[in-house]
């Protein structure tokens, strides 16, 4: 087994393993500890076996930006875009590289970022698949949403009373929602 040096972070709620691999090595990180990068990011973000994340944040060299970020979720899939991941992956590079504004490459395209001490701005992609006011059915009660990609798709939901209503429970009927 391997020695993986990773740093823990945080951002808003959501906290991540991030490994700096590529900050040194040209060569995309195909495996980590002897497994394959997926089943890695499984392992390492059990929060009972592992280390415990939302996700794993791997930092590849890029042709096109300061670094190339892939998010590995907990259950192991990639996503194309993280806005919390950004952030703590920008406030990583800014020390380490020791630049403020940084271009980061993900898979929704490259985003902006500017870090002034612990302050953390990004500029995500345009949003795109914009569509309001969609009616649904959850839980037996319809519902008015909004959608919008912003790199990842996001359900929007305007309420009143947010400590009365099950947040929970209607956040993963919507999720899973057709």
């Amino acid at each position: 087994m391997k020695k993986i040096n990773f740093t823990k972070m945080v951002a808003s709620g959501n906290d991540f393993i991030v490994i700096g691999a590529g900050i040194r090595s040209s060569m995309p990180v195909r495996q980590a500890g002897g497994y394959p990068i997926a089943y890695f990011a499984q392992k390492a973000c059990d929060r009972k076996y592992g280390i415990g994340a939302d996700g794993l944040l791997l930092l590849e060299r890029s042709g096109i930006a300061d670094i190339r970020m892939r998010i590995f979720n907990a259950d192991g899939s990639e996503a194309e875009m993280c806005g919390n991941g950004a952030r703590c992956a920008s406030l990583f590079l800014s020390k380490k590289l020791k630049k403020q504004r940084l271009k980061i490459e993900t898979k929704a395209g490259v985003i902006l970022s500017e870090a002034k001490g612990e302050s953390i701005k990004i500029r995500l992609t345009p949003p795109q698949d914009i569509r309001l006011d969609i009616p649904i059915r959850v839980e037996g009660r319809p519902l008015r949403v909004n959608f919008v990609n912003t790199g990842v798709p996001h359900v929007v939901i305007f309420c009143e009373g947010l400590e009365d209503i099950d947040v929970h429970s209607i956040g993963k009927a919507v999720r899973f929602h057709r």
